[in-house]
């Protein structure tokens, strides 16, 4: 069994080590020997630092030139034209590709809309798996495109209980397509292997506050770094640190420095690897407007910290309804979060167990075993 990924994207996010724990866990967990290649389709360069992995991940080049370096990464329209470009780039390889190598299935993340339209001449060699990732937001011209082209796809996966439920009152497709697949959000290896690192010696020994993401308005960082401007003596904590590039940090970065505080809060970029921040934190913070899953909060819950976030659709939901298993305040309520800030204070081993075993949930071997039910 041949199963290739489908997931061009322009900037780091989470996305991109789901889709490689996801082909690891292929590999790693195939006792039976039933799948015999996993490959990753590169559309335009940005998975050739995969290229010299040593997990077995197939990198297979749609196009004959990398050209992903000269895309524009940020800002809406820039963001949407490079896309674009990809699309048309890749729009007669990808349908060559499949003719000719056969995959038994082709799982779509990002920029999916390529593969559905293709869906009617893609489905004839291959079943096509559309993989929700995050909370997808069913507009109106997205649920035609999906109601057109339905009929060509094999299966669909959602990542949290609410998204599948969300999928299945759309009526888009019909409901013995759904099924419930967790991001493989936690590689035990990797996180206990980086967590041992080093952070930087500003913040050894230091209490500090981690938030971590991409600098968006959909994280909601300028709201997080004004209630530390304003309430640093409440929360009681010597840094806020935020690891992330984005279209915002110049934005943020001025909010800072019109504040007294310059030496206290941080825009460190983005790290490779977060687990050393995280292992290291007071609390991890999110103030996004959706996260779902919420990789951050699981890994968070995997490393047994205390957890302050909104209480937002769709991970941070499902996570209260699992027991209550994080520090929850309203999306943008300064009380509500200085509440929530007030009672992380207190030691409570029940609810930061009951976070580390509901992130257990999102292990590879878990994801492998839906997977493979899926598959086979």
């Amino acid at each position: 069994m041949k199963i290739y990924y489908w997931c061009p994207y322009l900037t780091n996010i989470a996305t991109i080590n789901s889709v490689i724990r996801s082909a690891k866990s292929l590999i790693k967990y195939n006792n039976s020997k039933i799948v015999k290649e996993v490959s990753i389709l590169n559309s335009s360069g940005e998975w050739d630092f995969l290229k010299r992995n040593f997990f077995g991940i197939k990198i297979q080049n749609l196009y004959p030139f990398s050209f992903h370096k000269f895309l524009l990464k940020e800002g809406l329209i820039q963001s949407r034209l490079s896309f674009l470009i990809i699309f048309l780039f890749n729009f007669f390889p990808l349908i060559l590709k499949i003719k000719r190598k056969t995959p038994e299935y082709l799982i779509v993340h990002l920029l999916t809309i390529l593969p559905i339209i293709l869906s009617p001449i893609l489905s004839r060699h291959t079943k096509i798996i559309l993989r929700i990732s995050g909370l997808p937001n069913l507009t109106f011209l997205r649920k035609i495109v999906w109601k057109i082209f339905s009929r060509y796809i094999y299966k669909v996966t959602a990542p949290t209980k609410t998204t599948l439920k969300l999928l299945q009152n759309s009526k888009i497709f019909s409901k013995n397509k759904i099924s419930l697949l967790r991001d493989p959000a936690i590689d035990e290896n990797e996180i206990n292997e980086n967590k041992k690192i080093q952070i930087d010696k500003r913040f050894k020994n230091k209490r500090f506050l981690l938030s971590i993401g991409r600098l968006t308005g959909q994280k909601n960082f300028s709201f997080l770094i004004n209630m530390f401007i304003k309430f640093k003596k409440e929360i009681n904590v010597d840094h806020l640190i935020i690891l992330g590039d984005g279209e915002q940090k110049k934005k943020l970065q001025k909010i800072i420095n019109q504040s007294n505080f310059k030496k206290n809060i941080y825009l460190l970029g983005f790290k490779k690897n977060v687990f050393n921040y995280i292992n290291n934190c007071h609390s991890l913070v999110s103030t996004a407007e959706y996260e779902d899953p919420g990789f951050t909060l699981l890994e968070a819950a995997y490393l047994k910290k205390k957890i302050i976030t909104s209480l937002v659709k769709n991970g941070p939901l499902e996570m209260k309804k699992n027991g209550d298993l994080c520090y929850f305040f309203n999306f943008n309520d300064s009380k509500d979060f200085l509440r929530a800030v007030e009672k992380s204070k207190k030691k409570d081993a029940y609810k930061i167990n009951r976070a580390y075993s509901y992130s257990k949930k999102f292990m590879m071997l878990p994801h492998y075993k839906n997977l493979k039910k899926i598959l086979i």
